[in-house]
């Protein structure tokens, strides 16, 4: 029997995207998903209420914690099991069908490292939205897990900081994401060395301060290449109206010496392309990944790299030293610090064979943790737990 499943997520927000899509495409044994659109639009079965909802996003959202705003809708089919990615929401009809919600990690994450909360902020948006939460019936996945099943987040790193928070550590799992397995690549007798980093805030990411290592380690070895894959880094990301990561000096002078090093053919800039090319191109031909960020969630492109071989050379935050073991599959640095950037960078230019070392375990690290066979048999088991507690919270 084939479990139909409301799948709830957003669209064209990033990497939460691209997993809702992940997670459609890419079904556990025995689910059909039936998926709803982007705001305002529903789904078979699933009618999208939306007054409601634009009640709610214009009066009750602003009031609230920052998020990817509130979902509503009434359903009208029956559905054996709901899954809500990364939205609050209000459903109608529920009954007694278990309620699976999930993220990357957690509001906290947001509102600490992007948005500036101080701890005592935190605190007081949470418990104003927990109060509110209950009174209008919303369901989310850390501040009312009342109705709630199960709640997955992608990391051991996100579970901690929900539970500390107030999420049910009985409800709260990790599911790590799952990637396609490419084929393995030869690297073999390249001339050249080249590091990729691929990001879409470029500033948050670490860009800078690659472009100030890469600077000072192609000037000791002539063979060493960077390719940038991202937004125009002389653009600013709409996130500097909230959070600057780099000093504007700082900023001026790597701008200034990616000009000559792309002038010398040492750098390459690409803008942000489909995954399909980097997967047949981008990745394959590279020799290292970087992407040193100073603030992230989980980082899925540091897992594309694990699975093409590559060590990966990032910062010590947020969910990384989970992905990336230090000394094994990579290296990771302090966010922000260009000297260690430069020294780990070399490091894998000047040593071939360590940074062949690394490559395969990274691939093994890959194989043992992050295909989309293991992703889709965690999500089962979620399924099945949820599916086997229908009654909890009722």
């Amino acid at each position: 029997m084939t479990l139909r499943v409301l799948l709830v997520g957003p669209s064209g927000h990033g990497g939460e995207e691209v997993y809702v899509r992940t997670l459609f495409e890419n079904p556990a044994h025995g689910v059909g998903y039936v998926r709803t659109g982007s705001f305002h639009e529903g789904a078979p079965g699933a009618r999208c209420r939306v007054l409601e909802e634009v009640l709610l996003n214009r009066v009750v959202h602003p009031r609230m914690i920052p998020d990817m705003g509130f979902r509503s809708f009434a359903l009208r089919e029956r559905f054996d099991l709901v899954h809500v990615h990364a939205h609050p929401v209000r459903l109608g009809g529920l009954g007694r069908v278990p309620l699976v919600m999930s993220e990357g990690s957690s509001s906290a994450v947001y509102l600490r490292d992007y948005l500036n909360w101080d701890e005592d902020q935190v605190a007081r948006g949470y418990a104003r939205a927990r109060r509110t939460y209950r009174i209008l019936g919303i369901h989310d996945r850390l501040l009312n897990l009342d109705r709630v099943a199960r709640v997955y987040v992608f990391s051991r790193w996100a579970r901690d900081i929900n539970v500390r928070w107030g999420a049910d550590p009985a409800k709260i799992d990790v599911v790590y994401p799952g990637w396609p397995t490419p084929p393995p690549v030869d690297r073999v007798g390249r001339e050249t060395y080249t590091f990729l980093f691929v990001g879409t805030d470029f500033e948050r990411k670490g860009g800078f301060e690659v472009i100030e290592a890469f600077d000072a380690v192609s000037a000791r070895h002539p063979e060493a290449r960077l390719v940038l894959v991202s937004h125009d880094p002389r653009v600013p990301h709409p996130d500097r109206v909230r959070h600057g990561w780099v000093p504007e000096g700082r900023r001026a002078r790597a701008l200034a010496r990616l000009a000559v090093l792309e002038g010398a053919g040492r750098v390459v800039r690409h803008p942000l392309l489909p995954r399909e090319r980097l997967y047949a191109e981008l990745y394959p031909a590279a020799d290292a990944f970087v992407m040193p960020s100073h603030a992230e969630g989980f980082g899925f492109t540091n897992v594309e790299a694990l699975s093409f071989g590559l060590p990966v050379i990032s910062a010590r935050v947020g969910a990384i030293p989970e992905a990336v073991v230090d000394g094994r599959t990579g290296r990771l640095v302090a966010p922000g610090d260009a000297d260690a950037l430069a020294a780990a960078m070399e490091r894998l230019a000047t040593d071939r064979s360590l940074s062949t070392r690394m490559g395969e375990a990274a691939r093994a690290d890959f194989l043992a943790r992050f295909t989309l066979e293991r992703f889709r048999s965690e999500v089962g088991r979620v399924y099945r737990e949820a599916l086997e507690g229908r009654c909890a919270g009722s």
